[in-house]
């Protein structure tokens, strides 16, 4: 009988630890995986069943995307016990970096992980109507800008924002705003006018932008940008310079600014729904009055006087850019969520689009190991100390300080450029663009071992560095010492450009590979003076207003310096304006 027993106890203590194996071992994990600029590092802490926490410990994502959507990201794998959670639109390379760690973190417990990587359960759409005067399709600065407009007319408002987080393309900006016109501008003396802004924006966009869009811009971005930053209006921070200038850059960047619009429309009584990305127009006898959305969850039905479209360009969606132009030889440095939804949505309707062939191209921009483009230190402005640019023959091609069309047809006509820089520059170039990249990935990218993008070689001497990014070090040499003698000479260069140091004589030496960008589309929608979409018949479609990005014509071929960012704040605030003002008629 005790053998018997003893017998039984053995065979229970054998399956208990059988049961235990398949569970997970105690304890945190730690592992890292290649994030939109740089690693995403986790420490995952589990029990035997289940994952009790994930910290972020390191992460340097886009202020306002990346970065916004990894604590979405932790909150939705604790939730489900899975890393079968939905990529948070709009930050998907954020979103694969962040799976891809947890998953080694995961392997690494002993965690079944076909359990752990099975698709988060779903279930059934809910239906629910809900019923506004004005609903806004997107929530970067223009969307936000409409939306809280609108809701200081004394409108109810629904903004609809398909990602995770506010922001769009406006998070990463700069937030430079032109303010021809403004109060500010004129109290700090600074010689502008509505004339003389729409002339230098056709010469710009060397005439290929629709004038009426223009001057509509011209007589709006004063009154806009003083609602902007006054305290009856938006009150949002700008820092305004001793030295007068054309226009303002908002505090805390694009970021800051959509941080402060979101919360004044939300304490001004707006309702923000994240998550929840337009799917249709409601059309009712040739008018719109509603839009159909939808969350992970539900299926809205929302009635509406007006909808005002603001949901970006196209940029990511390579079925709407141009056809003739291989955008494989470019870096795309844009939103992820830039798809083009409103020309969708309003294909039925038989909007009117106008220049959807042009799209803004920047000079000057690194590849990052995601394989997004981001523009490095000042873009085309090269104020750095022993900098220039050579192509793949190591030939100097073009004034780097130029015009940012002149540099980009410069380096159209290249297989490859390389930035070549001395110890002097390479220390400028990383200052003027600490928010992009760390020291830390700086250091990583330049190692002898490492072999991803970027392409970023440091060497002692310059047939060194030539060696390392295949350059023939004849020509790299030839074009260092012609820099040299134009910097000794005191005279521009044969590109014309002013040199105000000379490449040094003693290494480290660093190249970098360098490509054409493209990022915000320049076509879309054409609008009125109302803000109003229009037909291909010219007549403005009741209930139907646009904004930002997504209206088409502002530009020409080539964006001007903060006028992006000026047209989102007032185009939006003139949507918000009209649309109201039409509800209350």
């Amino acid at each position: 009988m005790k053998k018997i027993v003893a017998l039984f106890l053995a065979v229970i203590m054998l399956l208990s630890s059988a049961a235990l194996a398949e569970g997970m071992t105690a304890g945190t994990y730690q592992a890292s995986a290649q994030g939109y600029h740089g690693s995403i590092v986790l420490k995952v802490t589990v029990d035997a069943d289940k994952i009790t926490g994930i910290e972020v410990v390191e992460q340097s994502e886009t202020e306002g995307i990346g970065a916004a959507a990894l604590p979405m990201l932790v909150e939705a794998v604790l939730a489900n016990q899975t890393i079968g959670v939905d990529a948070v639109t709009g930050a998907t390379i954020t979103s694969d970096g962040f799976k891809a760690a947890m998953k080694d973190a995961l392997t690494q417990a002993g965690a079944d992980m076909d359990k752990m990587t099975a698709a988060a359960e779903k279930n059934e759409l809910k239906e629910e109507t809900l019923d506004t005067d004005i609903v806004v399709i997107g929530a970067g600065a223009a969307g936000l800008t409409a939306a809280l407009t609108a809701a200081q007319q004394g409108c109810s408002v629904i903004l609809l924002e398909k990602t995770g987080m506010i922001g769009g393309a406006s998070a990463t900006a700069g937030a430079g705003t032109i303010a021809t016109g403004s109060r500010w501008q004129q109290e700090d003396g600074y010689e502008d006018s509505p004339e003389k802004l729409v002339e230098d924006m056709m010469a710009n966009g060397h005439q290929k932008n629709d004038r009426a869009t223009v001057e509509l811009f011209s007589r709006i971005i004063g009154p806009s940008f003083d609602w902007l930053v006054s305290d009856e209006g938006a009150a949002v921070p700008y820092v305004r310079p001793e030295t007068a200038k054309r226009y303002y850059s908002g505090e805390g960047r694009g970021a800051g600014v959509v941080k402060d619009l979101g919360e004044k429309f939300t304490a001004a009584g707006g309702t923000l729904m994240t998550g929840t990305p337009a799917k249709e127009l409601v059309v009712k006898d040739g008018a719109v009055c509603g839009v159909v959305a939808q969350s992970a969850d539900t299926r809205y039905t929302i009635s509406a006087k007006a909808v005002i479209l603001a949901s970006g360009g196209y940029g990511a969606n390579r079925d709407l850019l141009p056809q003739d132009v291989n955008f494989d030889n470019y870096v795309y440095a844009g939103h992820a969520g830039a798809q083009g939804d409103a020309i969708a949505m309003t294909k039925e309707l038989n909007a009117d689009l106008i220049n959807m062939e042009m799209v803004n191209m920047q000079p000057i921009a690194i590849k990052l190991p995601s394989g997004n483009g981001q523009g490095v230190g000042g873009g085309p402005s090269f104020e750095y100390n022993g900098v220039f640019m050579v192509n793949q023959d190591g030939v100097r091609f073009c004034n780097e300080k130029g015009k940012a069309w002149d540099t980009v047809q410069a380096m159209k006509g290249n297989k490859a450029q390389y930035l070549i820089m001395d110890q002097a520059g390479f220390e400028a170039l990383n200052a003027a663009t600490s928010r992009v990249y760390s020291a830390e990935d700086v250091q990583k990218w330049t190692a002898d071992d490492y072999t991803g993008d970027p392409v970023y070689k440091k060497a002692e001497t310059l047939q060194e560095l030539a060696s390392k990014v295949n350059l023939p070090y004849e020509a790299v040499s030839s074009a260092a010492q012609a820099f040299n003698q134009a910097y000794a000479a005191g005279e521009a260069d044969a590109f014309g450009r002013k040199l105000n140091a000379p490449l040094s004589e003693e290494g480290p030496y660093y190249a970098l590979r360098v490509y054409v960008r493209y990022y915000a589309t320049l076509g879309g929608l054409h609008i009125n003076d109302s803000m109003q979409v229009l037909t291909t018949a010219q007549e403005a479609i009741p209930g139907l207003y646009a904004a930002g990005e997504v209206v088409g014509g502002l530009e020409g071929d080539i964006y001007m310096t903060a006028t992006l960012f000026g047209w989102a704040v007032a185009s939006g605030h003139t949507a918000g304006q009209s649309a109201a003002e039409a509800i209350a008629e």
